[in-house]
């Protein structure tokens, strides 16, 4: 069904239907307006609640309103006509006892047409036409559309006058045109004229005395019938009341009804927020996680840094250290050496000089001819005292300075043998062994290179000079960042 729609030209989300639009205005509106708001504004809310029970008699529904205006559909074309002239018989009626400034005149125009159908409110051409048929219309008259027409023709008893094909703006086609009047009962007085004020003064004049001269005849008919039209008022007026009640029973029952969707709205809005928030909450979360997958990548990029630095300081270290084993050991081959050339050849000059020399000169990579050299060096090597008269174990303190400025010392004993110089200490920061390695000389001279770590625990190198004197050993020098440190350590054998 949904394709034979769409091959039949029609769009299954339009609803159309036939139906009957009636269009009410007021005559002079704004003029009325100008001259008195308040007066106006209460004039047309009395005339509505006539116009309003009769539009409920006659099964007739408003669609639309717009100040003044009324538009209102009918199931039947019958009963708008019905509705159409009974409204303008009931509002001459309340106009007969107002003063003539306060009257408010209606122009109606009918049309029964196909309309588009959007909610509540009907739109198209059938609703078009109506608007403009309504806006020739007499003040307190009625027209109506051939289509119309076509429908009460012999079904109600009515004077017509056809009023041929008229053109309109923004409508196709011209459109036959009639007028409706309730045998001379519709507010001719009035409509006179607004009809001869086009034809000039002096018509105007001569219809105002004739005007005046049926008003006179007509003023012995109201005063004997006074007393049937005042119960007739009487019986409207509570109509009226009724239909007010019901018109407010309505407008409340709208009212909540709106205030029902207005909840709903609400709640929807309040629910969308709500995801929109857990949605936000979603993201934010997912941008801390890579915010930390990031500062974890960095950090473990950063020590595996600092670890290969601490491994090459190690191996830096070690290899020194292995340096500092293979001198001590060379200068211990050579002392070794030299006493067995002491006791071979015997003199304690000899002994003394080979003491003094072999060590230094192994220590700084001289070769055997430098050696011997050093021995045929003759009275320079004959004033140079015996190292073993620096042998033994000192007990001592060294001292650095932390980042802080605030002075650090620990316990460390030395032990000197044959001109070299040893001590190992455990480090207070991960408990790791730290080394000293040193030379004395024959004149007391005394070169110290030594390991140790930082706070974070970073492998750290330094290196000291100094002197032995009265059995003490004094040396100051700095670590390899250039912090201070220095040491004294005296003997204890």
């Amino acid at each position: 069904m949904q394709n034979d729609a769409v091959l039949d030209g029609r769009s299954p989300s339009v609803e159309r239907r036939l139906a009957t639009i009636l269009m009410a205005d007021v005559f002079g509106y704004s003029r009325m307006m100008g001259e008195n708001e308040e007066r106006t504004v209460q004039t047309l809310r009395g005339h509505r609640e006539v116009f309003d029970e009769l539009l409920k008699a006659h099964r007739g529904r408003v669609f639309n309103t717009a100040g003044d205006a009324i538009l209102a559909e009918f199931p039947s074309a019958v009963e708008a006509v019905r509705c159409a002239t009974e409204v303008q018989t009931a509002l001459r009626t309340r106009n007969e006892h107002m003063p003539e400034s306060e009257r408010m005149w209606f122009r109606i125009g009918i049309n029964l047409g196909d309309v588009i159908v959007q909610g509540g409110d009907l739109l198209g051409d059938g609703v078009n036409v109506a608007a403009r048929i309504q806006s020739i219309a007499e003040p307190g008259g009625v027209c109506i559309s051939g289509s119309v027409y076509d429908q009460i023709q012999n079904k109600l008893t009515l004077q017509i006058k056809q009023l041929g094909e008229k053109s309109f703006k923004n409508i196709a086609q011209p459109v036959r045109t009639f007028s409706i009047s309730d045998d001379g009962a519709m507010a001719k007085p009035f409509a006179m004229r607004w009809r001869l004020a086009r034809k000039g003064p002096i018509v105007a004049t001569a219809a105002m005395v004739l005007v005046l001269a049926g008003l006179s005849g007509a003023g012995y008919w109201l005063y004997r019938d006074y007393g049937v039209r005042l119960a007739e008022e009487t019986r409207r007026t509570d109509e009226a009341k009724r239909a007010a009640d019901l018109q407010l029973k309505a407008e409340q029952e709208k009212a909540t009804q709106a205030t029902v969707q207005r909840e709903a709205k609400l709640l929807a809005e309040l629910q969308s927020a709500r995801d929109a928030l857990v949605q936000a909450d979603a993201s934010k979360r997912k941008a801390e996680q890579d915010r930390l997958v990031a500062e974890a990548a960095q950090r473990e990029a950063k020590l595996q840094g600092e670890l290969k630095s601490a491994r090459d300081a190690l191996q830096k270290a070690a290899e020194n250290e292995k340096r500092a084993e293979e001198a001590r050991q060379a200068a211990s081959s050579a002392m070794k050496s030299a006493e067995a050339a002491t006791r071979k050849f015997g003199g304690a000059e000899r002994l003394a000089a080979a003491a003094a020399y072999t060590p230094r000169t192994q220590a700084e990579g001289k070769s055997s001819p430098q050696v011997a050299r050093a021995e045929s060096g003759g009275a320079a090597g004959a004033t140079v005292a015996s190292l073993d008269r620096f042998d033994g174990a000192y007990l001592g303190r060294m001292c650095s300075t932390n980042p802080d400025g605030s002075p650090r010392c620990w316990t460390a004993t030395l032990t000197v043998s044959h001109g070299t110089l040893s001590s190992t200490w455990l480090s207070r920061f991960n408990n790791e062994p730290s080394h000293a390695r040193g030379t004395v000389s024959g004149d007391g001279a005394v070169k110290i290179a030594f390991n140790g770590y930082t706070q974070s625990g970073r492998p750290l190198t330094g290196g000291m000079s100094g002197s032995v004197a009265d059995n003490k050993i004094t040396a100051s020098g700095t670590w390899s960042n250039n912090a201070p440190i220095n040491a004294t350590w005296s003997l204890t054998r």
